[in-house]
């Protein structure tokens, strides 16, 4: 890999249990689950990046119609995609959630319906489609969030509380605080007898499933939060406290609700003064994923980004995403550098530190840290747990 850096690749050893056949074993786990209703039955989908996402929403379809319900796709992903229908339906597409590839129709419309108050000030706000359906059913994937902790963090629980209500549920989910409205949205739903069951999953380090779940009414809060207990201890973070300079490859809604995971890159990005590691001094954002569609919130946390990302970010697809959040510094543009050698060459200026000093990391992404590269100062004391990769 040439550069100003001579990149050595390494590996880090992560904890990684996975499911065999994740498939597989939503099937067997939908086999226990309570009946949905016959008619309509919505089935949400998130903007995140869900290992073998197209064949689980398949497999949970095909249950759903053996069942007598009539399922169809619906978005809930906030204000991802541009908060318009075109451009959610796009980012399902993007992710290979088609009707051809799920057995049902895909359905993205943009109005939203109120279906009344989880707590005082706290309107439960839904997509028109699922309102109108028997029933609703999400799937996701169970992880931290990046913004505050709680009982329910990311997970089902959040594509009913902001992801269906799309860019309504946002702003006021995040107005109230979504350490407490996730919860009370959750109680609405259960107790609304509309929401049979849900999936969820806690994908591993390595691009797999480590654990899957269908959760049920009775015990939903409970098992949700030891998913998100499970997902904590499961991931993957860089083994240093202190770096000079993270270079990241790409960022993405597809990655992170941040485009970078924060717990990754560093909580003090967000939260100055917080006290949490890593500290990193520069950051280098390189490019943005297509599954983005432009929307680069988050890509205020980089302190260099290149002209190839600059150029494809949607300005008011990332603005409607952190005015709804309330993180307005999330959509900052940083220095903009011609290339990728510019933009790391612009970072090691400003530490005033030799490209054969600098304590540097780089990453494909903040999704995929078992496998990375580090510089020269680096490789000469590896952490425990990392290891030099040969040939």
């Amino acid at each position: 890999m040439q550069g100003p850096i001579p990149w050595i690749p390494v590996e880090q050893e992560i904890p990684s249990p996975r499911l065999a056949d994740p498939a597989e074993a939503l099937r067997r786990a939908l086999a226990q689950a309570p009946p949905p209703p016959r008619g309509p039955v919505a089935v949400p989908v998130g903007s995140r990046h869900i290992p073998g996402l197209p064949d689980l929403v398949a497999e949970l379809v095909a249950h759903l119609r053996e069942a007598g319900a009539d399922p169809v796709v619906v978005p809930a992903m906030g204000t991802h995609g541009g908060a318009t229908a075109e451009g959610q339906a796009r980012t399902l597409a993007g992710m290979g959630i088609t009707p051809e590839a799920v057995g049902a129709p895909v359905v993205s419309r943009p109005e939203v319906v109120c279906l009344g108050e989880a707590a005082p000030g706290l309107p439960v706000w839904c997509d028109r489609v699922a309102a109108e359906a028997r029933a609703v059913v999400p799937l996701h994937r169970v992880k931290p969030h990046t913004a505050f902790r709680g009982v329910l963090e990311s997970g089902p629980t959040k594509l009913l509380a902001v992801g269906l209500g799309k860019a309504r549920s946002a702003r006021a989910v995040h107005r109230y605080g979504p350490a407490q409205a996730l919860p009370a949205v959750l109680r609405f739903w259960l107790e609304s007898g509309r929401v049979p069951f849900g999936v969820a999953l806690v994908p591993n380090g390595r691009g797999g499933v480590a654990e899957l779940r269908v959760l049920e009414p009775g015990s939903w809060p409970r098992e949700e939060h030891e998913l998100l207990e499970l997902s904590r201890r499961l991931a993957p973070r860089l083994p240093w406290d202190e770096l000079d300079l993270l270079v990241v490859e790409r960022i993405g809604k597809d990655v992170s609700g941040t485009g970078m995971d924060l717990h990754v890159i560093g909580m003090e990005r967000r939260f100055p003064g917080c006290g949490a590691t890593p500290r990193i001094r520069r950051i280098v954002a390189l490019e943005l994923t297509p599954a983005s569609a432009g929307n680069a919130n988050g890509v205020g946390y980089a302190d260099v980004v290149t002209r190839r990302l600059a150029e494809h970010v949607d300005w008011p697809a990332t603005y409607a995403n952190c005015r709804a959040t309330g993180f307005l510094e999330a959509a900052r543009l940083p220095y903009v550098a011609e290339n990728e050698d510019r933009a790391v060459e612009a970072a090691l200026d400003s530490l005033a530190v030799e490209p054969g000093e600098v304590r540097a990391v780089r990453i494909r992404d903040t999704a995929h840290l078992d496998r990375f590269w580090v510089s020269p100062v680096l490789a000469r004391d590896l952490p425990p747990g990392v290891h030099r990769i040969c040939g």
